[in-house]
């Protein structure tokens, strides 16, 4: 597959933010994955009823990410944060400066429009091609003094946006979440 690099914003972070956004870039070399966001952040959409939603930012405008409505893309994906993060110092207690190892609980949403992502192939192929290469992609690649270990996936709609308010998926939508365990070390100043 060619590769081709997708909009991806890239800031100058630290700490989760920026092993975040390694594993962002990592992930944009995929060629059918045309948007590769960063973390999200869960926001009120301020509606009469409320509807809460995943945003990105690309600029200082939020993005709502849900696959409804956002379904002009070809693919894209975003990172959330699942749980706190767990700051492990082992013997490193007593040192003047304690760099701790953290673990912090993380997942990654895709939505895949399989009619722009197919190109004539049967939709089943697609999205068993496009979830092994992501998951090839994530699983135990080294990044910024940390690792990204993949414990579940899961593509069923109401699970996949399971804090959103999301209820189904439409053919040719598809979504799935990888859900993982990212462990690094803390940045010094």
């Amino acid at each position: 597959m060619p590769y081709k690099i997708p909009k991806i914003p890239v800031l100058d972070l630290t700490g989760v933010e920026k092993r975040v956004q390694d594993l962002q870039v990592m992930v944009a070399s995929l060629d059918w994955l045309e948007y590769s966001f960063g973390l999200s952040r869960k926001v009120n959409l301020g509606t009469e009823d409320e509807i809460i939603a995943p945003v990105v930012y690309t600029g200082s405008d939020p993005l709502d990410v849900r696959i409804w409505p956002s379904d002009v893309y070809k693919a894209y994906s975003f990172w959330l944060l699942t749980e706190p993060s767990e700051f492990l110092y082992h013997d490193n207690v007593n040192a003047r400066r304690r760099y701790p190892r953290i673990e912090q609980p993380l997942a990654v949403i895709v939505c895949i429009d399989l009619e722009k992502v197919s190109r004539g192939q049967a939709y089943p192929v697609t999205i068993s091609n496009c979830k092994n290469e992501f998951i090839n992609k994530v699983n135990n690649n080294n990044i910024s003094n940390g690792l990204f270990q993949v414990a579940s996936v899961t593509d069923d709609a109401v699970k996949v946006f399971d804090e959103y308010d999301v209820t189904e998926t439409r053919e040719p939508h598809y979504c799935f979440r990888v859900e993982g365990l990212l462990t690094y070390t803390h940045d010094c100043n």
